[in-house]
C-alpha cells in the first residue's frame, strides 16, 4: 500500500511540473496581451505601469484610464438623464458603442506595432 501511495504522490509531483506555466514579462506577446487587457477592462490598466517603466506602457495605460473613466462618467450621467427622458437611452447606446470603437481602435494599434495614442481621446494625459 505504501508503494502505491509513493508512486501516486511521485505522479502528482511531476504532473505539477508539466503544469507549471513561467510567464516572461520581457516576452513581447506577454507584453502585447498585457496593453489589450488595457482596452478590455479599463480597471486594469495599472499592469503595463508595475511591469513596464518605458513610454509606450504609459501611454497604454494612460488611454486605458481614459476610457475607463469615459465609461464610469459618461454612463453614471445618461444613466441618470435616461430617467428624465427614453431619448437619452439611445445616446447611452451611442456613448457606449464609441468606446467600444475606441477599445477595439486600441487593441488593433497594439497587436500591428502601432506606438500612437487613441484618436481624439489620445491627447488628454492623466498618466505623466
Amino acid at each position: 500500500m505504501d508503494e502505491f501511495n509513493e508512486k501516486e504522490t511521485e505522479q502528482t509531483e511531476e504532473t505539477k511540473k508539466d503544469e507549471k506555466i513561467e510567464i516572461n514579462k520581457n516576452d513581447e506577446t506577454v507584453r502585447k496581451v498585457l496593453f489589450c487587457l488595457c482596452y478590455l477592462w479599463g480597471i486594469l490598466f495599472f499592469i503595463p505601469l508595475i511591469l513596464y517603466k518605458d513610454d509606450v506602457a504609459k501611454m497604454r495605460a494612460n488611454d486605458g484610464l481614459i476610457l475607463l473613466l469615459l465609461s464610469v462618467i459618461g454612463n453614471v450621467v445618461l444613466g441618470i438623464l435616461t430617467s428624465i427622458s427614453s431619448i437619452f437611452g439611445w445616446l447611452a447606446g451611442v456613448w457606449s458603442l464609441l468606446l467600444l470603437l475606441l477599445g477595439i481602435i486600441g487593441i488593433v494599434y497594439v497587436v500591428t506595432d502601432k506606438n500612437e495614442p487613441l484618436p481624439v481621446i489620445g491627447k488628454i494625459r492623466l498618466i505623466k
